[in-house]
């Protein structure tokens, strides 16, 4: 399917032109401009980047735009086909489901092994990094919380000390990236979906496998029930 860019700056919004020089500067700030577009629904699954129409609209060269491309692509939101273009990633709602159950399945794991290992300092390690999510949060950083929410997942699978459990994780990296990138949005706010990280970090510091393993399902499952609800939208 292809489509062109939707979206355009609103009145008093400045071009990004206007705002930074620097061009690798200039490429994040398009990327995260890209990204707002793609949670906001205005980039849907299967829409084309039009490169040309994309530097017309932001009034800027199509270097910065193609570099911003490339970052998306490697973080697993755009996918590029020969001599077709670059696309936003789709996604069945087969593939949603088997993600969701196989990422439950692997942190599950993870979680039960990492308690065994764990130490207060890893706890409270671990609720600073929520409390950095919440920072981003407030400061409307999209895509430094989705980053963060992510290494946060990612930090209880090392903490496993099992490389087969980190491995199948860092597996579903680009899936698990965008489909936190559209529960984020299912929430009331940015801030309220990075503190719904705060009670699998009470679990954990319990020191009771069950409960911060259950705690964490919950968490995921929770995920997977916004997602659905997203995807039923579309």
């Amino acid at each position: 399917m292809t489509s062109s860019y939707p979206h355009t700056a609103s009145p008093g919004e400045p071009l990004l032109s206007n705002v930074l020089i620097d061009s690798r500067m200039l490429s994040d700030q398009v990327a995260e401009h890209l990204f707002r577009e793609l949670v906001s629904g205005r980039l849907r699954g299967g829409q084309r980047i039009n490169e040309a129409e994309l530097a017309r609209t932001l009034g800027i060269s199509r270097n910065p735009i193609r570099e911003a491309i490339r970052k998306l692509e490697e973080r697993g939101l755009l996918v590029s086909s020969p001599r077709r273009g670059t696309f936003v990633r789709s996604f069945t709602r087969q593939d949603i489901e088997d993600v969701f159950s196989f990422r439950t399945m692997v942190e599950d794991f993870a979680v039960r092994q990492a308690l065994t290992r764990m130490t207060p300092a890893d706890v409270d390690g671990l609720r600073k990094m929520v409390d950095d999510m919440v920072e981003a949060a407030n400061a409307g950083k999209e895509m430094e919380l989705v980053q963060k929410d992510i290494g946060f997942h990612q930090r209880i699978c090392e903490l496993s000390g099992n490389s087969q459990t980190l491995r199948a994780f860092n597996n579903l990296h680009a899936e698990v990236q965008i489909f936190i990138t559209l529960v984020e949005h299912r929430f009331e706010s940015l801030e309220e979906a990075a503190a719904d990280h705060y009670p699998v970090v009470d679990a954990l510091a319990s020191g009771d496998p069950d409960r911060a393993a259950k705690a964490l399902r919950d968490h995921i499952q929770d995920s997977w029930r916004r997602i659905a609800a997203a995807y039923s939208d579309h």
